[in-house]
């Protein structure tokens, strides 16, 4: 009997070891896993701040912070400002991988993304399912941000344009009134005066105040349609006035609105200007498609230096390289040819050409 309670005392003791170890085991991996969440998460979040908040450095780099914690491969289709661009990272050579399937997007900007995960990391609460979950929410607060910066970029453009149409409005109103005042003076000598003065300037003045405030109540798409020129005096015009060496190949007549598309190459043509590319020509053709009544217009170059063009950030507003630029040329450019139910797209590929396809709607004469 007192053999029994030796050997018993001795396995409580036994347990009461591996339960000690067990529990400080436990406690480890538990302490080393919430440093290790501590550390991915803090990552993403300097990430995010070295990026300066901006989504698809964000989401370029966060790629090791994903991977650390049991992310085997991202498979990404992103669709920045009518831009188009696919990543993938990883590999899926690990067995019983989970797939999860993920959207965040904003207006223009949406990323589709899958991940190929460790059936470990697919579990909600766990460390990997926390990180994930903290990686798309700053994703989509950085989306959140670009689109509140161009909300708020409209709205003072908005307040500026309004402004500016009020100032030319009571000028064109007061030019008017001051018209029909010539009529009024009473003194003879005065009237005579201000008669000889003002009465081969005032009215004209007055017709093109009139003018102006009926072009300011039309649609952009009617300011001025009717006229009738060719594409090829408008880039022409372009061309000289940012003395761009161009060899301009093919012509079409239009009645599409010519300030509209004026501005639509100005901001096109002011990029090869302001980021200067080979020596060569810049070589532009014009093309009409009968069938589909397109007007397909290529302006080609050639890079120097082993240049590489970020294409889905092309048409992002405010994102320049240029010191001088305010990166709205080509975002304005693309929504210019929206309203005349045109398109721009930008291309590159390895025999170092680049540059941009733009197609209108066949409004030939």
């Amino acid at each position: 009997m007192e053999h029994f309670s030796e050997s018993l005392i001795q396995w409580l003791w036994l347990a009461l070891i591996v339960i000690g170890f067990s529990l400080f085991f436990t406690a480890y991996y538990f302490r080393r896993q919430s440093k290790r969440l501590n550390r991915a998460l803090s990552s993403l979040y300097e990430l995010n701040q070295n990026c300066h908040q901006d989504a698809l450095d964000f989401f370029n780099q966060a790629w090791s912070i994903l991977n650390s914690v049991g992310c085997a491969k991202i498979n990404a289709n992103i669709e920045w400002f009518g831009e188009r661009k696919t990543v993938v990272k990883g590999s899926e050579e690990r067995l019983r991988l989970v797939k999860q399937v993920h959207s965040v997007s904003r207006e223009d900007m949406r990323f589709e993304i899958v991940l190929f995960v460790t059936k470990d990391a697919n579990q909600l609460e766990s460390m990997a399912g926390l990180v994930i979950k903290t990686f798309l929410n700053i994703l989509e607060q950085n989306l959140v941000l670009k689109q509140t910066e161009i909300l708020t970029s409209q709205k003072r453009l908005e307040r500026y344009q309004l402004f500016v149409q009020h100032e030319i409005k009571n000028i064109a109103q007061f030019i008017q009134l001051l018209s029909e005042q010539l009529q009024t003076v009473g003194n003879e000598e005065a009237k005579l005066k201000l008669v000889e003065r003002l009465v081969n300037t005032l009215p004209p003045m007055a017709l093109r105040a009139r003018k102006t405030v009926e072009h300011m109540q039309q649609p952009l798409s009617e300011f001025y349609e009717g006229n009738v020129y060719t594409l090829k005096d408008l880039i022409d015009d372009v061309v000289q006035m940012y003395s761009l060496n161009v060899l301009l190949e093919g012509n079409v007549s239009t009645k599409l609105p010519r300030q509209v598309l004026l501005e639509v190459f100005k901001n096109i043509l002011g990029n090869f200007r302001d980021h200067p590319s080979s020596e060569e020509p810049i070589h532009i053709s014009i093309n009409h498609n009968g069938l589909e009544q397109k007007v397909n217009i290529r302006i080609a170059s050639h890079k120097i230096n082993d240049q590489e063009f970020l294409s889905e950030r092309m048409f992002e507003p405010f994102w320049t390289t240029s010191e001088s630029g305010m990166g709205l040329g080509l975002f304005l450019s693309r929504e210019l040819l929206k309203q005349l139910e045109g398109q721009i797209e930008f291309y590159q590929n390895d025999r170092a050409e680049f540059g941009f396809i733009i197609e209108l709607p066949g409004l030939v004469t």
